[in-house]
């Protein structure tokens, strides 16, 4: 953990060299109060036991009876919404959404997008082959196979999808009004006409227009902004670890473990929660409200956990990290993510064996950047 005056970052945010193997930051307390980029005060879990403890209590949440007055962590909107001010309301709504989506990320159909994705990052891999080195991959490969995805996943209609993509791009730099403009009106179509997409599925659960919206918001910020970010930060660690890499490009059937290597190491960005009632945890008592902050990333480099957690292992087994967070609170999208990260990673070892950052690199350390670089130049 670092700081800026008083303020703690969680992990995820920090710059890539902060937690680039064998680098392990030391182990603190499990449990601590801290205060947060926006100025509140929270609860930061980084133990894996207690973070595992914690996902699996009920005690905690994404509600608060009081949302105007809530800390929060970044002070982003969107990021720090609350689901609910009623927790059973909140629990409905989660289990409603859960058993909604839940087809959607299933084998088959995560068989039946394979074809459709492999598509999507060769043709990718084109243009920035096509635009020559260096280029940037942030903007030439990870973002737009993302959003890309993310369309085909949501039943965004084709003609729509490169200007879902343009306002997607444009929200993941602060301007989300017209990507929620477009996402209401799509909605408002889909009220019309239903068809078989995961938008239109929502509509038919019961989701009102701006829970659908804020869903989707949730998607790219939580859950696509970390996946993206996992494939910048995985070319940096291949890159790190030479040895690792060429043994990954001679023998692609390792992938699906070295993949979830790179989950555990790169971890993953955790929605802030709130306690429902005073929890007795790591020598502490969290007290009814209080902002609940579980450091993912941290826990999966807890020596508690893991053996030697500080070596990247691509053969690691078991790897039961909690990057895609446990129990009732495990990721829907896990299933797209290991997907698109196995895709990327097999095309870029296959087509840029030599693909390395051009020159130096200038990580961030801001909430909810990743850590990476603005820009990711790299070369073949």
């Amino acid at each position: 953990m670092t700081s800026t005056a008083d303020r703690v970052l969680m992990t995820s945010d920090l710059s890539f060299d902060q937690r680039m193997c064998p680098h392990v930051p030391p182990r603190e307390e499990p449990v601590r109060r801290v205060r947060t980029p926006a100025g509140d005060e929270a609860w930061l879990v980084s133990g894996y036991a207690e973070v595992r403890e914690l996902l699996g209590d009920s005690r905690i949440g994404r509600s608060h009876p009081a949302p105007e007055e809530r800390a929060c962590y970044a002070g982003e909107p969107t990021y720090d919404q609350v689901t609910a001010a009623d927790h059973q309301t909140a629990d409905m709504l989660h289990s409603v959404l859960r058993s909604t989506l839940k087809p959607y990320f299933s084998a088959k159909r995560m068989l039946a997008l394979r074809p459709a994705l492999r598509r999507l990052v060769d043709d990718q891999l084109d243009r920035l082959e096509g635009a020559g080195p260096p280029a940037d991959l942030h903007t030439g490969f990870s973002t737009p196979v993302i959003f890309q995805a993310l369309c085909e996943l949501l039943g965004v209609p084709e003609p729509d999808r490169s200007r879902c993509v343009t306002l997607m791009t444009q929200a993941g730099e602060g301007d989300l009004a017209e990507l929620a403009g477009y996402l209401a009106e799509l909605v408002g179509r889909l009220r019309e006409t239903p068809d078989d997409s995961m938008l239109s599925s929502l509509c038919s659960a019961g989701a009102t227009d701006e829970q659908v919206v804020q869903l989707v918001m949730v998607l790219q910020f939580a859950g696509v902004g970390a996946t993206r970010n996992q494939i910048d930060y995985g070319v940096l660690l291949l890159n790190a670890h030479p040895e690792q890499r060429a043994a990954l490009a001679a023998d692609p059937e390792a992938m699906p473990r070295a993949v979830e290597e790179i989950l555990r190491v790169s971890g993953s960005t955790s929605l802030p929660r709130y306690a429902r009632a005073d929890i007795e945890i790591g020598g502490v008592t969290i007290a009814e409200n209080d902002l609940v902050l579980l450091d993912l990333t941290l826990a999966n480099v807890d020596s508690a956990g893991f053996d030697d957690p500080g070596r990247f292992d691509p053969a690691r087994f078991p790897n039961r990290h909690v990057t895609f967070s446990h129990g009732v609170w495990t990721c829907l999208g896990a299933p797209l993510a290991r997907l698109i990260l196995c895709t990327a990673f097999e095309a870029l070892l296959a087509r840029l064996p030599d693909l390395r950052p051009a020159g130096d690199l200038v990580p961030r350390s801001l909430p909810l950047s990743g850590g990476l670089p603005e820009r990711f130049e790299v070369t073949w």
